[in-house]
């Protein structure tokens, strides 16, 4: 029984001072700040120096880098000790989180004879390499000419890859009376901007509006990207017809057929969704039918040889907007022609 004692206890023993002298082949932590994109062959450090070896014996003990990581971007130079860069870092690429603040790459200087190992990591620092960029290179909006003054839209945002002052800072909108830019800040730092209407539109001045939207980042020099905002002026029935004259004349035989067709004077004014409607006529008394687009919306009838045509824009509502109503007051005369005087009054 003393027998197995003794011999647990030398196991022990032999174990702890393995352990101890695994530690002691580990020297301290050493860190490194490099700034990514650097080209390759660049020296970053000069190990033998940095850890106190002698260059003379680092080939002897079969110096060499063990990077923890899927790709090996730098090493060592078993005859000097400096550490250089075999391919350029992408910070982007390496920390794909874009709330990480900082970004390593992990690594093992290790020698032979005797052994020792050296911990140390490299911090790739962020520069501006990348421009903010939008999603999509035009944005649409509709906006009705109606909407009041004040009224907000929000706009898609633009994204840049760098962090801290490199990102995005502040948005700029190309000069217009009609519009301008607030700029807002999200829970994560992110910068966006809306759409402020400054003062209504008018469809019939103007039936769109292209504007410009650049984000700025903040590196120095600062980069940029851009996006044309592209706003649709929704039409609302806010103007009556409006005539060029105060009266019209036109010519229509007394036999005139069944389907001769009168139209109203020319309109200003009036927008894809309005129509002048069409009459159709008989040279006796009976039905008129009022067509728009082809399809009937309202008939009436006439007496005797005078017609009343009421001529104003149909929008699709319920009812049509009668803000100056034409009336036409076709009344017949003597003779084989007949002269149709159009007089207008207004409803």
């Amino acid at each position: 029984m003393e027998g197995y004692v003794k011999s647990q206890f030398w196991r022990y023993v032999t174990v702890l001072m393995f352990f101890f002298a695994i530690l002691d082949t580990v020297s301290s932590f050493t860190h490194y700040s490099i700034p990514e994109e650097m080209e390759e062959g660049s020296v970053v450090a000069n190990l033998a120096s940095d850890l106190g070896l002698d260059e003379k014996t680092l080939s002897r003990r079969n110096m060499r880098l063990d990077i923890i990581s899927n790709k090996k971007y730098l090493d060592v130079n078993k005859e000097t000790g400096e550490l250089y860069i075999l391919e350029k870092m992408d910070r982007e690429y390496l920390c794909l989180s874009k709330t990480a603040t900082t970004c390593f790459i992990k690594m093992e200087v290790i020698l032979e004879n005797p052994v020792r190992i050296f911990n140390f990591e490299i911090e790739i620092v962020d520069i501006n390499d990348n421009a903010p960029q939008f999603r999509r290179d035009t944005i649409h909006l509709d906006i009705s000419e109606s909407t009041a003054a004040g009224e907000r839209f929000s706009l898609s945002n633009a994204v840049d890859p760098d962090i801290g002052s490199n990102s995005i800072k502040t948005y700029y909108l190309s000069e217009s009376e009609h519009f301008d830019i607030e700029i807002q800040t999200g829970r994560d730092g992110s910068k966006f901007a809306d759409l402020i209407l400054k003062m209504p539109l008018d469809r019939e001045k103007q039936a769109s509006h292209n504007l410009i939207l650049t984000a700025v980042d903040g590196g120095v020099p600062a980069r940029s990207g851009t996006a044309s905002i592209i706003v649709r002026v929704l039409d609302t029935n806010d103007n009556a017809p409006q005539f060029d004259k105060d009266s019209y004349n036109i010519n229509l035989t007394e036999n005139a057929p069944i389907g001769s067709l009168s139209r109203c004077p020319p309109r200003k004014y009036f927008s894809s969704h309005s129509a002048i409607v069409a009459i159709i006529a008989s040279s006796s008394a009976g039905n008129i039918a009022v067509f728009l687009s082809g399809r009937t919306i309202r008939s009436f009838i006439y007496w005797s040889s005078c017609i009343f045509l009421h001529c104003a824009n149909y929008f699709l509502e319920p009812y049509p907007r009668f803000g100056t109503l034409l009336t036409w007051f076709l009344c017949a005369l003597s003779g084989k022609s007949k002269q149709w005087n159009l007089k207008h009054s207004y409803g």
